[in-house]
């Protein structure tokens, strides 16, 4: 068999390959990956980490990740994010109420509670990352960088119908004096693309008739994610984050950051540290031809996704039934249905005891 070989953790941001193959994966878990592609240079992480080396840039003065002073100051730019983006959060979920399912409509097209419409602040040193790697120096340069404040809209399935209702009432926003200015479409070219162009086209037409005016960039990556993000400019200018994605998605590209963590060398979150561990010991060790497997294991993981049979909004997430089965020829300890499970433990072990 003739493989290509390819570097699983390389940087490469060429992105070239806008076709997706539609055919479902067959099940097997010692299935083999031919044609293999690199994963993609970011699928825009949820979470932050510690701050690679970068060279300094002659023109600014860099962020020092492991100074104290720094640290401090990106800090209260975080904390200046808390009210903004719970302000956007309440009137996103007021916006979306006809769609959250509830105990009486549990078939809604959004997960209910804070599994459908959930929001964060990015932690500091993830800030400083981003902020070093776009050359970004000013406090105004990062309130405007987006996802220091990000939230997210989970869908049961996300199909294109649902996703266009989910845009109509993105109108009430807009409506109230949140700033459009930017759309990207993560998968495009496809009938797996969450929107569709025409309900996209639709969106930037009602703002435009509002007075804004914004491009959208249609940006698939060769990982196959999933996702539509919309982002806000809000009342003092800050810019949010609005990520709409598919609960399946979600979930896979949760333990996916792992792998991106790992690539971009940065430190998991606190609570995930015995997981960095782990990947330290293992990942070093991988061959060519399992880091291509892993590779294609990743992309065939999200097109999965894509393709599951909706599942009610009551249904508890199993990741034995709806992760792709992982081949044999891969450490079992890089499996994701034991990654997810590994990760809400250590997550309730750090969550504070309820109250009695």
């Amino acid at each position: 068999m003739n493989i290509q070989k390819l570097n699983l953790f390389s940087l490469n941001n060429n992105n070239k390959n806008n076709n997706v193959n539609i055919t479902k994966f067959s099940g097997s878990a010692n299935a083999t990956y031919p044609n293999l592609r690199p994963l993609a240079q970011d699928t825009v992480s949820f979470s932050g980490g510690k701050v690679p080396t970068i060279v300094k840039n002659k023109l600014f003065t860099q962020w020092d990740p492991e100074n104290p002073t720094t640290v401090k100051t990106v800090k209260k730019i975080c904390d200046s994010f808390e009210k903004p983006l719970k302000d956007f959060t309440w009137n996103l979920k007021k916006a979306m109420e006809k769609l959250i399912s509830t105990e009486s409509n549990p078939d809604n097209i959004i997960l209910p509670g804070t599994r459908g419409v959930k929001s964060r602040v990015k932690a500091p040193k993830g800030v400083i990352r981003k902020a070093n790697k776009r050359k970004i120096y000013t406090v105004d340069e990062i309130n405007k960088m987006g996802d220091v404040g990000g939230a997210r809209i989970i869908l049961r399935t996300g199909t294109q119908k649902d996703t266009a209702l989910v845009f109509k009432q993105l109108k009430e926003l807009v409506k109230q004096g949140y700033k459009v200015l930017e759309v990207e479409n993560y998968r495009t070219l496809s009938k797996d693309s969450y929107v569709s162009q025409s309900t996209l086209e639709n969106f930037q037409k009602f703002c435009q008739n509002k007075g804004q005016f914004f491009p959208i960039e249609n940006k698939p990556l060769k990982n196959s994610y999933t996702a539509v993000h919309v982002s806000f400019e809000v009342p003092g200018g800050k810019v949010i984050e609005l990520q709409i994605m598919g609960r399946d998605v979600e979930h896979f590209k949760d333990v996916e950051d792992l792998f991106y963590k790992y690539r971009c060398n940065e430190d998991f979150a606190d609570e995930y540290k015995p997981i960095q561990e782990k990947f330290k010991e293992i990942m070093p060790k991988l061959d060519d031809f399992q880091k291509e497997t892993l590779d294609r294991y990743i992309k065939d993981s999200y097109e999965h996704a894509r393709h599951s049979e909706p599942v009610s909004a009551k249904t508890k997430f199993n990741p034995d039934k709806e992760f792709l089965p992982f081949p044999y020829s891969l450490p079992q300890e890089l499996n994701p249905t034991n990654l997810y499970r590994w990760m809400q433990k250590l997550k309730a072990e750090k969550a504070p005891a309820k109250s009695k």
